[in-house]
């Protein structure tokens, strides 16, 4: 019978060490392939973290790891605990030997945060680099499960991702019979040369969802538009991700007042908009909020 017991008392001390550690998967090496098809293998999942990206800072936090960032980019402002964590330039002012000096145990980065080289000297270093990419809600999805395997929070980011795709068929659902409203993204103003988005992005599938038309769904990608073009599609609602730190104090008010403008259907009902380009260009689970207010703003 004393054998009996210590072997039970042994396997229950094994299957309580086992949820500890470093994270779900205990101390057993993750292996994945991040967006560069670059393999990267982590000893256990990391305690500490440097994200330079704000959408996987966004997706860290929702995953519930948080406490484990010790540094994010000068450009992850959301969730407001993120603004405590000490903040390090990117792209090329990228300083390699602060990244080293905080030793983590991995640092999450978008092609956009650094240049190929830089990445490289953080490698060199010993510093393992994760580099995600996303511009479709798919691969958006597949960033959020590969970061998740990444900090040992598999099941979660796949709870995250059920929970989106949820919430965009409820959406989708909602506005099966309604007429749709056509839409113009302006991503850049008249100023600086007006950019827009079309198909292969998030925001086109997310004007989808809600059953309005982009009245740039024929460009690719993120593009260059011309005023000439906005003018002849006459779109029904003008959304501007603008805000006053582009040096435009009122957004909307400017469009509203473009003197070639004032015969648009958007620009004559006053149905000229601006969300938050966070939230609106951020390949993460605000974009289910997102769409809500492209919804609200074009019902």
């Amino acid at each position: 019978m004393k054998r009996i017991l210590s072997y039970i008392l042994i396997m229950m001390l094994v299957v309580s060490f086992a949820g500890c550690g470093r994270g779900s998967a205990g101390d057993q090496k993750i292996k994945l392939v991040d967006s560069r098809g670059v393999e990267v293998s982590l000893d256990a999942a990391p305690r500490s973290i440097v994200s330079l990206s704000p959408a996987n800072t966004e997706i860290l936090y929702a995953l519930g790891v948080g406490e484990q960032i010790v540094a994010v980019s000068e450009y992850c402002n959301y969730p407001e605990e993120a603004l405590s964590k000490q903040q390090i330039p990117t792209g090329e002012k990228l300083n390699v030997e602060t990244l080293v000096a905080l030793d983590p145990d991995v640092v999450f980065l978008s092609k956009m945060n650094a240049m190929e080289d830089q990445i490289t000297q953080l490698e060199q270093a010993g510093i393992k680099a994760i580099v995600t990419e996303a511009n479709t809600l798919n691969e958006t999805y597949e960033m959020i499960k590969l970061i998740g395997q990444a900090v040992g929070k598999a099941g979660e980011a796949d709870k995250l991702v059920s929970s989106m795709q949820e919430s965009f068929a409820s959406l989708k659902e909602k506005v099966r019979d309604r007429a749709p409203k056509s839409v113009y993204i302006e991503v850049s103003p008249l100023q600086y040369g007006l950019w827009s988005c079309g198909r292969e992005t998030f925001v086109q599938e997310l004007l989808d969802i809600i059953g309005a038309k982009n009245v740039f769904e024929d460009v690719t990608g993120w593009s260059a538009v011309s005023e000439e073009q906005v003018i002849e599609r006459n779109p029904d609602v003008i959304v501007t991700t603008l805000s006053p730190l582009t040096g435009i104090e009122d957004p909307v008010g400017e469009i509203m007042g473009r003197s070639n403008w004032s015969e648009i259907t958007a620009v004559k009902e006053g149905r000229v908009y601006m969300l938050d380009a966070d939230m609106l260009s951020r390949p993460g689970p605000r974009l289910v909020d997102a769409a809500r207010q492209l919804l609200e703003i074009t019902e």
